[in-house]
């Protein structure tokens, strides 16, 4: 349990790290190189099956969806699993809000019309995708969840297989609709990925001082 929770320990510092890099270029660049093609590519994908299948993708955790998707979950594995499960649930539904801090602080404006079709437009800055952070640091921690009470190795493949899965669609859509550039999604995956560790540390230390 102790080289676990020490890999955990090096594995946010590394994140950290990356974060802070990606944030501080992306303060100063609009775009990253290659951004623009790789929108412009999934862009040529133009039909209405697709574009709606991404609209709902990342319909289902905007926003509000996003909050009732935390308290639902929550109360599920509080329900089903214990007090702490569900806790860690909201507390991990709680670190999303440092990702408006986030966009704040860079102040990186979206992608705009002049270069690529937008067809979900945003308000607010767009580093890094608060999708992709969401998809990651939520759905991830509860995909873990699940797939460490489960005893096959195939149960746990599958668990996150369909987890990856949808936090990757999560971040294609993203980048389709126009509301951000694929460096926002990268950026938006390493600091989640920087949180989701974080609360993989906090359960590992809860469950291990009360086990």
């Amino acid at each position: 349990m102790l080289d676990q929770i020490r890999r955990n320990e090096i594995a946010f510092g590394v994140l950290a790290v990356a974060s802070l890099v990606l944030a501080w270029l992306a303060h100063y660049y609009t775009r990253f190189p290659g951004d623009l093609q790789v929108t412009l590519a999934l862009q040529t994908f133009q039909n209405r099956l697709f574009l709606a299948v991404m609209e709902g993708i990342s319909y289902v955790i905007d926003n509000w969806k996003g909050i009732i998707v935390v308290v639902i979950a929550a109360f599920i594995f509080w329900r089903a699993i214990g007090v702490l499960e569900g806790s860690m649930i909201l507390l991990a539904g709680l670190f999303t809000g440092a990702n408006e801090i986030l966009k704040i602080i860079v102040n990186r404006p979206r992608p705009t019309a002049d270069l690529i079709q937008v067809f979900v437009v945003e308000s607010e800055k767009t580093f890094p995708s608060g999708h992709a952070f969401f998809a990651v640091a939520v759905l991830g921690f509860i995909a873990y969840l699940i797939a460490t009470r489960q005893s096959k190795l195939y149960q746990k493949a599958l668990t996150a297989s369909v987890c990856v899965l949808f936090i990757l669609l999560v971040g294609v859509s993203r980048i389709f609709l126009g509301a951000h550039w694929a460096s926002d999604v990268i950026g938006g995956y390493v600091f989640g990925s920087a949180f989701l560790v974080a609360e993989v540390w906090i359960y590992k230390r809860f469950t291990s001082r009360f086990s």
